[in-house]
């Protein structure tokens, strides 16, 4: 049989970091165990495992960590020439510690991970002692005792650290951080195909195969045993040249060298190879055009990235340098992130300030890179808990069993008729090889190589195949909302200038505003950039802009060493002046926009000006976090009202404020970002309009009407985000929405949306964050909304039940920063929701990661944001990957049904036969195995998604009452039809009891005949019933290749039965078939295996799926509450909660 191609395989992927929204994985200080080779051992076991024809080798193989316990005696690591290591995963690995001997004087202290020890401490005589694991660097420190990950500078640095290191690195420095930390290359070995040949000849799969060959080549079966060694061939090479394509391919991406410019001993040096970057290094980084080969943290000017490669984020990204602090540097730190420049990033344009060189200190080289990260995941990808893998390998554990007892019979059946010894053993062996199909497991990859393909034709990529089968588990979706229900660009509505301390009547437009705060910092609020002639920038700040009607100045691609800033000014003839000349507004420096903070701001001067140290501080942003920076006289006081009346109406609110700041240039260049943003006035309100997109609403209806909920997580304003709930369908226009908002006390108070607060009463227990409760009655259905401080509150101070009915049901998440999107996801796994995530990739990259199924919209056919990437810009891909994954699963379970109940079907019959001292043929085991079964199995998977999802989700055990319910029945029907047709053979007048010889395999007689004849039908009859359509895949007519062996197949069955002897002689001497010598006995025969093709097609597709059948289950498992703990969050939610008193 063939083994199915791998489905591990990433074509096109674009390969970037460990997530640099979120931690990578990785264990610093992995479990590990010490061994040193031991010769007596080594030559003892070896001696063993040679004898039984070398089978012990091959258990070497496959179990290294206990080859290694074989031929090794345990030792303290630090003497240790291998060394076990356990994984993540539960994986143990077998690595060889190396050495390195580092130049230079011994007594000199270095930095390792966040401690600093002298270099005695760390080796002895001058050698370090290392491992890699999974392409990671692991050091022995003998303070640990242990191997410990070797870090770059994201450990233990302080961000004023970094900023001292400008200098650069003595080559002494270098020169041993060079031997410590090895080249700076992400280099993914591709095995030659000899190495290859030998590991795929070498796996279970192909040496099962292998032994049964030999098996069956002993008994005579030199035609089935030679096709058998021929289909595998031919599957070791296709699988060979994939997985050689396959690494060549991640090898072609991953790996790149350049030539970059680095400062060493104080001076810069050019045409250094990138390849011997260390930790440490300083890169001097041009003006554009640079793929950065390593992870460093901007320290001067700042630079332009294209990070579609890292997050999917099509917009360039402007980064900013690291102020010197005493915190210490985490890169994947939100508020850090946007001062580092990742591996496999484009720098697409720095700006420089006076002499100034834009500068970076390296902080990870190689595969402690964010790209590295990326290629590791890929290589090492973590291990899913899915269910029904291990449900399949304890199915092969119960067939090896079965096997087991059919190997005992046969030898009891072989002894009573005095077969030969050897010919009673190979007997025996047949019966597990027949038993027991090596391809079973594999049977459940086939339905997701057939939903990969189909994924990729409507555009959606994926790096995790098995994932594809959990998204057909999912039973609620979360979304972002901007670019994702809503369209990207949004349109400026207006503004609300705030005229002294008051807001003016109504909006007006931007170009209408005289010279003002609010113009100003529309013009200068922002992070555009002008690359090749076009402006390009975040969607927001590019309409905020072009609103305006002003142009922007940039220092021309010469002079970007200059102090030119960007410059914002009018357009000519605008009327834009101050002191009789054309103003002009620099922007000095940007703090550029944090998820977390909510907002951006920006120091710029005012030109002319008779001051040239009066600067200007613009800021904008969230306008509940403005408004709390600001003078609480400059705040109009129906702020609350304006505010809400236009977040009701789905309107995307920014505030924008200012202040003057007094400082020159250089000073300003070094204040941190809280003296800046602080005593702020408010300038006004920008508003802008999201449209929803156009399958936004009727993705969301059709999800409803499947029974799958929806939820929105996003950073916007909680009324904006509820107004496009309810537009969307997300929440029903009938549906009530309360809202849960945290107090200036930390309590948390609920109102039903659009009422006002009446009189509260606060209760509270202790360890519970007290609530402020409404008297009244509430009636469903409603939906609750919470913005992110709210979300804090209760994950972290109510009582568990109150927040997990809000996880139950919350719908609207609004001001949600990265990590608690992440965490929520997370928590609404945890009370038993299959959780999907549909997001822009930018933001929501920890969420999408932590998902079940997370779809990044994304021009990019992968990236590190998320296992599915999909070029569809819209959500409609929601429900095209619910859909395969939906069919996926139950292609996988028909497929694995259908090789399971092959092999039991195969296996009674050669059992029945036994008995009467026969077997089945040479070619009539191809037939069965080569033909019948192979054409069916390859074809099955065929069949596409329905159209339509529907409530019901699918079977996602094997080991589930339904599914063995209906293998049992089955196998019941296979053994009853068998031996009916055995008993209708033996009743006939011409029937003559087979006379056995004992020198022959008594192949052909008529009870042979009878039971491959119905045999036959049954294997059709299987391949039939087990692929029944709807709910979850379309109609079996659908399938042309089914449709066409099912043409081919069925009627050669009907051919087989009823011929005459006298047609086709040929056919009937190569199955070694015996006539029957009456027509009507082979009638009979049809009719009854239709008779069971009837009876088996009746069971899967009507009877099994009845809900009188699920009732009766139910009653027999005893299942009087839901299994998920979501359910049984729903049905206990108290009438009146959420505004119940607490006692």
């Amino acid at each position: 049989m063939e083994k199915p191609v791998p489905v591990g395989k990433v074509e096109n992927a674009v390969v970037n970091g460990s997530d640099p929204c979120q931690d990578q994985e990785i264990d610093s200080c992995p479990p590990q165990t010490g061994y040193r080779h031991s010769i007596w051992r080594s030559v003892l076991f070896y001696a063993l495992v040679v004898v039984p024809a070398g089978l012990g080798l091959l258990l070497a193989y496959w179990f290294p960590a206990v080859w290694l316990r074989l031929t090794a005696y345990r030792c303290p690591l630090g003497s240790a020439s291998r060394v076990i290591v356990k994984d993540l995963d539960g994986n143990k690995c077998v690595e060889v510690v190396k050495t390195a001997i580092l130049p230079g004087h011994t007594h000199q202290p270095i930095r390792i991970g966040h401690t600093c020890v002298g270099l005695k401490e760390v080796w002895s005589g001058g050698v370090v002692r290392y491992l890699i694991h999974r392409h990671l660097r692991y050091l022995y420190q003998p303070s640990v005792g242990k191997f410990v990950l070797l870090r770059g500078l994201d450990d233990g640095h302080t961000s004023s650290a970094l900023h001292g290191m400008r200098g650069g690195l003595s080559l002494e420095q270098h020169s041993k951080r060079a031997c410590l930390y090895g080249e700076n290359s992400i280099d993914v070995p591709v095995k030659p195909y000899h190495v290859l040949l030998v590991e795929e000849v070498l796996h279970p799969f192909y040496v099962f195969q292998l032994v049964s060959v030999v098996f069956w080549i002993v008994e005579q079966y030199y035609y089935y045993a030679g096709a058998v060694f021929l289909i595998s061939c031919v599957s070791v090479i296709i699988s060979l040249l994939q997985t050689r394509r396959h690494l060549q391919q991640i090898h072609d991406i991953a790996f790149s060298s350049t030539t970059v410019s680095v400062v060493r001993e104080g001076r810069e040096m050019s045409g250094v190879s990138s390849s011997s970057l260390v930790p440490g290094d300083v890169l001097v980084v041009p003006p554009s055009g640079l793929l950065l080969p390593c992870d460093a943290a901007l320290l001067t000017g700042q630079a332009i990235v294209n990070e579609a490669m890292l997050t999917g984020e099509s917009v360039p990204v402007t980064k900013t340098p690291l102020p010197p602090s005493s915190l210490h540097y985490l890169p994947s730190s939100s508020s850090h992130k946007r001062h580092t420049l990742f591996c496999g990033t484009q720098v697409v344009q720095t700006r420089f300030y006076g002499n100034e060189r834009v500068l970076a200190a390296v902080v990870g080289t190689g595969f402690s890179t964010a790209k590295g990260g990326m290629v590791r995941s890929i290589l090492f990808p973590r291990k899913l808990s899915v269910r029904f893998y291990v449900d399949a390998m304890k199915f092969v554990l119960l067939l090896s069993i079965l096997a087991g007892c059919g190997f005992i019979y046969t030898l009891a059946i072989n002894f009573y008729f005095k077969f030969q010894v050897k010919d009673t053993i190979l007997r025996a062996f047949d019966v597990i090889t027949i038993a027991v199909p090596p391809a079973l497991p594999a049977a459940l990859t086939v339905g997701i190589v057939y939903a990969l393909a189909r994924l990729r034709k409507n555009n959606i990529f994926c790096i995790s195949p098995q994932r594809v089968t959990l998204a057909g588990k999912v039973k609620l979706v979360c979304f972002d909302k901007t670019g994702t229900l809503t369209e990207d660009s949004l349109d400026l509505l207006g503004v609300q200038p705030v005229v002294a301390g008051s807001f003016t009547s109504g909006l007006c437009s931007a170009r209408d505003l005289p010279q003002c705060p609010l113009l100003y910092a529309m013009a200068t609020t922002h992070s555009i950039a002008t690359i090749n002639g076009k402006l390009t920038g975040d969607p927001i700040d590019l309409k905020m802009f072009q609103g305006t009607g002003w142009v922007l100045r940039e220092p021309p691609p010469g002079s970007f060493d200059t102090l030119t800033p960007t410059i914002a000014c009018p357009p000519k003839g605008g009327g834009g002046e101050i002191l009789g000349s054309e103003v002009e507004l620099a922007q000095l420096r940007m703090f550029t926009f944090s998820s977390d903070l909510q907002r951006m701001s920006v120091i710029v001067r005012v030109a002319p000006t008779s001051d040239p140290k009066q600067l200007h501080v613009f800021c904008k942003g969230a306008p509940e976090t403005i408004c709390q920076l600001c003078r609480p006289n400059s705040v109009p006081g129906d702020f609350p009202e304006v505010l809400g009346s236009l977040t009701q109406q789905g309107y995307r609110v920014l505030a924008v404020a200012h202040r003057p700041l007094h400082m020159a240039w250089h000073k300003a260049e070094r204040v941190k970002r809280e003296v800046v943003e602080c005593d702020l006035r408010l300038a006004g309100l920008v508003v802008m309009q999201n449209r929803l997109k156009s399958q936004t609403t009727p993705v969301m209806s059709s999800l409803s009407h499947a029974g799958i909920r929806n939820v929105m997580i996003t950073g916007d304003h909680l009324l904006t985000a509820v107004c496009v709930a309810r537009e969307c369908g997300m929440i029903p226009s009938t549906h009530s929405v309360i809202v849960a908002e945290t107090t200036p006390t930390s309590l948390v108070s609920f109102r039903v949306l659009g009422e006002g607060r009446s009189p509260t009463t606060e209760s509270g227990e202790e360890g519970t964050t007290p609530l402020i409760i409404k008297a009244g009655d509430l009636q469903p259905p409603f939906h609750m909304a919470l913005d992110g401080k709210t979300f804090s509150v209760l994950r972290e101070s109510s009582s568990q039940d109150d927040y997990q009915r809000v996880l139950v049901k919350g719908t609207v998440f609004a001001r949600m920063a990265p990590d608690q999107k992440a965490q929520l996801v997370r928590d609404l796994q945890s009370i038993g929701y299959g959780v999907a995530m549909c997001g822009d990739g930018a933001n929501d990259c920890g969420a999408l990661k932590a998902a079940h199924a997370g779809i990044s919209l994304s021009e990019t056919e992968a990236s590190v944001a998320s296992p599915f990437t999909s070029k569809i810009p819209d959500i409609s891909c929601v429900p095209i990957l619910l859909r395969e994954g939906r069919c996926a699963l139950v292609t996988s379970f028909s497929i694995f049904k259908f090789m399971a109940l092959y092999s039991l079907a195969e296996f009674i019959t050669v059992s029945i036969l036994y008995s009467y001292e026969s077997n089945l043929g040479d070619w009539q085991y191809l037939y069965i195995d080569l033909v019948l079964v192979f054409a069916f199995s390859v074809v099955m998977g065929y069949t596409g998604p329905h159209p339509h999802l529907v409530k019901r989700r699918p079977l996602g055990t094997l080991a589930g009452v339904h599914v063995m319910l209906s293998l049992g029945l089955q196998t019941l029907l296979l053994i009853v039809f068998q031996i009916s047709a055995l008993l209708y053979l033996q009743k006939q007048p011409w029937y003559q009891p087979l006379n056995p010889d004992p020198e022959s395999r008594n192949i052909r007689c008529s009870e042979n005949t009878v039971l491959f004849q119905i045999s036959i039908f049954q294997y059709v009859a299987l391949a039939v019933s087990l692929s029944t359509a709807a709910p979850y895949r379309r109609p079996l007519y659908t399938n042309v290749w089914f449709l066409l062996a099912l043409g081919i197949l069925f009627p050669l069955n009907i051919y087989l039965t009823l011929a005459p002897a006298h047609w086709w002689t040929w056919l009937w001497e190569w199955l070694q078939m015996k006539p029957h010598p009456s027509l009507w006995f082979s009638v009979a025969i049809v009719e009854l295996a239709l008779f069971n093709f009837l009876i088996s097609h009746l069971l899967e597709g009507y009877i099994l799926p009845s809900e009188c059948v699920r009732v009766l289950l139910r009653w027999v498992r005893c299942k009087t509450k839901p299994r998920n703990k979501y359910k049984h969050l729903l049905s206990s939610i108290p009438p009146n909660w959420p505004f119940t008193s607490h006692s």
